[in-house]
């Protein structure tokens, strides 16, 4: 390979909207240090190549495609450096081993930036998430958010320096590995604008727009009470929630289909606005007056609104806001009504006013639901009349999006239902990623399987919503609902009458609260070779509208052909089974927390370690959450017990430390990124600073390796007592106070 020509060129600019071109390279005779530059920033730097270093690729082969645009870079020596030869009778000198120079490089991000897999979890594989900045072991790419950038690299041996991204003193990350460079080529594929163009997401600007990071959880009264709640329903969730679930992180009480004044519009020859504005009789106090008792309980009102219209009066009173066709005539969708024209006239008219009165009155979260038959049943039924063309029903449905944005302002959280509608990237917080959710086992594991077919979306374009969980559900199905939802970061909405929480399910879902801020570890397209929704085709829409949805238990048979069939469904672990969440918080050591789920009966099974993004070199120590038992030390792979339909099992992962450390707690199904602030180990005293739920107990359990025994508990603030079995300490916390310090003297 001849040398690298090297253009020295003036420095480009950096550019709000990251350009899409190839980053430029630049060698530094002086340093001996490689560059790449893209968007006016470093982005690669290559260090341990010397000066006569390997050849190396500066810009794209011709075979690359242009748009979406791939920049394949690679690097790799033209001539053996010591290598060993023999002879081939047709090949001639075969080389027979590779020797590496090792070269270290450091990726340069912003300041949102992750690890991530630049591709989707395959069978057997542990659909990957995290929570702070972790370096997954094997995870062979990284995604800078700000900038749409994905960089993945593939083709020779390589291994992280550093636990996690490092902060520079401007807040930008960047995440340095080491290489081994030889005959064979390392290549690093560079993928700018990779959700915007190469996943075909073309409203997300995550330049323009970033949604809301931070958990959500609350209460929904739509499959509690369906259409006939009232006013003293949702004031009683709100005392109930407050008293037994906000401590632990509940926020929300979310009014749903029920409160409005129907038809839509009531009034035909007023805007539809006046539907929102005015509550009906089932509300008396109107929107004020439920406010006032939500936000005096310390929580967050928030409210459903719809695109529907049904009041065909409106086409006669006021035909100019109504879609036509082409002979004049009203188009019509289903579930849907009438169709607005979503003209700007028509929206600032009937549209913003509802959305600015309910931000103004006080509600901080809103639903808008039947955006789905909005476009599709809507707007793209008028293209398919060839009314519109398929440019103008994307505008003009984005222009809906953004109206309602605009009314709501830039703080509220912006809940887009139902169906991924891509449209709505970069205008809303989070979108609901599954069909109507009910406590039967066709409708649990639909969110179950949404929320695994859907992840490479997660806090990237928004928070997924699986839809609000039916407590009410079999015991073992809430605890698999509630542990996926919290651990994989989802919106966390539930929704039942509140004689369905029992003590039992009670303690469930506040072992799971608050939902972990969770970010998506990998990424790639939708794998459409498995069918989705299948449970309607069995089940359909059977329960009528006005009745909530009663528990069913359901036949095994039934529950595989929910299933469908496809090839890797009877693995030990096909896709939607395995889930690992990376978690690394500051004054913490790192760990994982593995987790089943059990969305067709799971056998008893060996998991390599490496399946889970865990190096299977080291030694770990595993607790299994929901058992509350110590599993003993793991290396290579776990061992994992069968599950039953619908059942999951919990575990966390923690490398051996040569001294004591934490091992779980029964506060939270994160074993433990809530209820622990730091963890802290001097000399041979372990302490921990506890944030707790006052008046309530909770068991912290420690590891303590041979030649640790506990001589003495202390608690500060709050009270504490301890018993072992083995290396296992299990410390019992009242938590007196919502504070205190925990010490372990050893």
């Amino acid at each position: 390979m001849p040398d690298p020509f090297i253009h020295k060129r003036p420095s480009a600019p950096t550019q709000r909207e990251p350009p899409i071109v190839h980053a430029s390279a630049d060698f530094d005779d002086e340093t001996e240090t490689l560059t790449y530059e893209y968007n006016g920033r470093r982005i690669i730097t290559m260090t341990g190549q010397g000066r006569d270093g390997f050849g190396y690729r500066r810009s794209s082969d011709g075979d690359n495609q242009s748009w979406p645009l791939t920049q394949q870079l690679y690097f790799m020596y033209d001539e053996p450096r010591g290598a060993r030869t023999a002879s081939h009778p047709t090949q001639g000198s075969v080389v027979l081993d590779d020797p590496e120079t090792t070269a270290q490089v450091t990726f340069h991000l912003s300041r949102d930036a992750v690890c991530m897999r630049p591709s989707r979890a395959q069978s057997g594989q542990a659909i990957s998430g995290q929570v702070g900045r972790p370096l997954t072991f094997g995870i062979n790419g990284v995604y800078d958010i700000e900038q749409d950038l994905l960089i993945e690299w593939y083709g020779r041996r390589w291994r992280w320096l550093d636990d996690r991204l490092i902060e520079d003193e401007n807040g930008r990350l960047s995440a340095r590995l080491e290489v081994g460079i030889g005959l064979q080529p390392w290549f690093v594929n560079l993928r700018p604008q990779y959700y915007r163009t190469h996943l075909g997401y073309q409203y997300h600007k995550p330049w323009e727009f970033r949604p809301h990071t931070g958990p959500v959880s609350g209460w929904c009264s739509w499959e509690a009470y369906r259409r006939d709640v009232t006013e003293e329903n949702v004031a009683q969730a709100a005392e109930f929630f407050a008293e037994r679930l906000k401590p632990y992180g509940l926020r929300y009480i979310q009014i749903d289909d029920g409160f409005e004044k129907t038809p839509i519009p009531f009034d035909p020859t007023r805007p539809i606005a006046d539907s929102w504005t005015t509550t009906n009789a089932q509300f008396p106090s109107g929107h004020e007056g439920v406010i006032s008792k939500i936000t005096g309980l310390g929580l967050e009102p928030g409210v459903w609104t719809a695109a529907n219209i049904t009041n065909k009066q409106l086409a006669i009173e006021q035909p100019e806001c109504i879609l036509k066709d082409k002979d004049g005539n009203c188009i019509e969708g289903d579930w849907l009504g009438l169709v607005l024209d979503c003209l700007p006239e028509t929206l600032e008219k009937h549209v913003l006013p509802y959305y600015r009165f309910l931000r103004e009155v006080g509600y901080t979260y809103f639903k808008a639901d039947g955006i789905r038959h909005l476009l599709f049943d809507g707007l793209q039924k008028a293209a398919r009349m060839g009314v519109l063309t398929n440019d103008e029903v994307n505008r003009r449905f984005r222009a809906f999006m953004e109206t309602a944005r605009k009314g709501i302002g830039p703080d509220a959280f912006f809940l887009a239902s139902w169906g991924v509608i891509t449209q709505a990237a970069g205008c809303v917080d989070a979108c609901r990623i599954a069909m109507d959710a009910n406590p039967t086992w066709a409708g649990i594991r639909m969110q179950l399987t949404e929320s695994a077919r859907w992840y490479h979306t997660h806090r990237i374009l928004w928070q997924n919503d699986p839809d609000h969980i039916c407590a009410r559900s079999q015991v073992e199905w809430t605890r698999s609902m509630v542990s996926l939802t919290s651990l994989s970061g989802s919106l966390f909405m539930l929704s039942d009458p509140l004689e369905s929480y029992d003590d039992v399910r009670l303690r469930i879902i506040q072992t799971c609260l608050p939902n972990l801020p969770t970010v998506t570890g990998e990424t790639g397209p939708l794998d459409m070779r498995y069918p989705a929704f299948t449970w309607t085709k069995l089940h359909g829409f059977a329960v009528p509208r006005e009745k909530p949805a009663q528990f069913q238990t359901t036949e095994i048979e039934d529950a595989l052909n929910m299933a469908g069939v496809y090839p890797t469904m009877n693995d030990a672990h096909p896709f939607s089974s395995l889930w690992v969440f990376h978690i690394d918080l500051p004054a913490r050591t790192p760990w994982h927390v593995v987790a089943r789920f059990a969305t067709i009966p799971l056998a008893a099974s060996e998991v390599p370690l490496d399946n889970l993004g865990i190096d299977p070199d080291k030694d770990y120590v595993a607790f299994d959450f929901w058992a509350e038992k110590y599993l003993g030390r793991v290396s290579g792979s776990i061992a994992c017990r069968a599950l039953d339909l619908g059942h999951c099992q919990i575990v966390s992962l923690r490398e051996i430390l040569p001294r004591p450390q934490l091992m779980a707690s029964s506060r939270h199904i994160s074993m433990d990124a809530v209820s622990v602030k730091s963890e802290n180990w001097d000399g041979n005293e372990l302490t921990l600073e506890l944030e707790g739920v006052r008046g309530t107990r909770e068991t912290y359990w420690f590891h303590a390796p041979a030649g640790f025994g506990v001589s003495e508990v202390i608690g500060e603030g709050i009270a504490a007592s301890f018993t072992v079995d083995g290396e296992a300490v299990a410390v019992v916390v009242d938590f007196t106070a919502e504070s205190g310090t925990l010490k372990l003297n050893f």
